[in-house]
C-alpha cells in the first residue's frame, strides 16, 4: 500500500537522523527478501537518501541500498531486538538497527552499485519540473488506454498507487475507464495539476496510512484523513452529495462520484 508519498515521509524522515551512521553488517532474515551480497555493505556510511516512485534508496560510499516496501512494508529503526515480523535488518557501529518489517513478506531489498538496475525502467517523477503541461499532453498523445490503469503504470508515471489514482480522478473530474485518447486539452490541464495537487497534499500529510505504515518515529500519515471518495463506497460525494460508487478497474477496487466523473460514451 505505502506510495510515493508514504516512501517520501521515509526519505525526509530517516535522512535528517541516519545521515552519517555507518554500517557495520546486515542479514536477510526471510529468504524471499533479498538475496544481494550483505558482505559489501560492511563499513559503509550512509551518504543520503533518494526516492524514486514508490522506491527509498539509501546512498552509501560505493553502493546504495533500495526498498519497496509493496503492500505491508514499513521502516524500523530500534536500538535492540529486531521486531516481529522483521524480514532483513542492518546493524549500524552506533547499536541502531534498521529493519524492514513486513508481515505479508512482499517487501524487497536490493544492495547496487547502480541503481538503474533496478529503478532505470520508471517513468518521470510527478513532482519534477520537467513533469510540465505540454510534457504530459505529448506523453498522452500515443496512449489509448483508460486512465486508471494509466496513472497506475509505475513505467508512465512513477509513485502513483490506487488511493493516488482515484483521488487524482476525482479532482479531474474523470471517470477512471475514459480513454486517454479522449482528453480535451482542458481536462489534460486539469489531470496534470490534479496529480501534482494530490501527491503534495499527501506528502504534506504524511502520506495516508491504512495497514501497517507508519512513517519515520512511528508517526501515522495523516492523509486519510483528508481522502475525499477512497473506500467510502455509498458515502455521499462531498461534491454532489450522490453515493460514491465502487467498481473494479484493473483488478484494483477503485471509487468514484458517477455524477462528477460522468462516463461518455460516445468519446470512446
Amino acid at each position: 500500500m505505502p506510495e510515493l508519498p508514504e516512501v517520501d515521509s521515509y526519505r525526509t524522515g530517516l535522512s535528517s537522523k541516519m545521515k552519517g551512521w555507518k554500517l557495520k553488517a546486515g542479514r536477510t532474515i526471510w529468504h524471499n527478501a533479498s538475496d544481494s551480497d550483505f558482505n559489501v555493505v560492511k563499513n559503509q556510511e550512509i551518504t543520503d537518501f533518494d526516492r524514486r516512485g514508490k522506491f527509498l534508496i539509501i546512498n552509501l560510499d560505493t553502493h546504495h541500498i533500495i526498498i519497496h516496501l509493496r503492500m505491508t512494508g514499513r521502516i524500523d529503526i530500534v536500538e535492540d531486538r529486531a521486531p516481529k515480523h522483521t524480514t532483513v535488518e542492518f546493524d549500524f557501529h552506533n547499536q541502531k538497527k534498521m529493519c524492514l518489517v513486513d508481515f505479508r513478506k512482499f517487501g524487497k531489498v536490493w544492495i547496487v552499485e547502480d541503481i538503474n538496475e533496478i529503478v532505470g525502467n520508471l517513468g518521470i517523477e510527478p513532482l519534477e519540473r520537467k513533469f510540465t503541461g505540454e510534457k504530459f499532453k505529448m506523453m498522452l498523445s500515443h496512449r489509448r488506454g483508460r486512465l486508471k490503469p494509466l496513472l497506475l503504470n509505475q513505467r508512465f508515471i512513477a509513485g502513483i498507487g490506487n488511493y493516488l489514482a482515484d483521488e487524482i480522478l476525482f479532482r479531474a473530474s474523470l471517470h477512471p475507464l475514459r480513454k486517454a485518447n479522449t482528453l480535451s486539452d482542458t481536462e489534460i490541464r486539469n489531470l496534470h495539476r490534479a496529480i501534482r495537487h494530490i501527491i503534495r497534499k499527501s506528502i504534506y500529510f504524511g502520506g495516508t496510512t491504512f495497514l501497517t505504515f507508519r512513517g519515520p518515529e512511528g508517526k501515522r500519515g495523516e492523509f486519510w484523513k483528508k481522502l475525499q471518495i477512497f473506500r467510502k463506497t455509498g458515502e455521499p460525494c462531498p461534491h454532489c452529495k450522490r453515493p460514491i460508487t465502487r467498481i473494479i478497474v484493473a483488478q484494483r477496487s477503485t471509487h468514484l462520484c458517477e455524477n462528477k466523473q460522468e462516463y461518455i460514451k460516445n468519446v470512446d
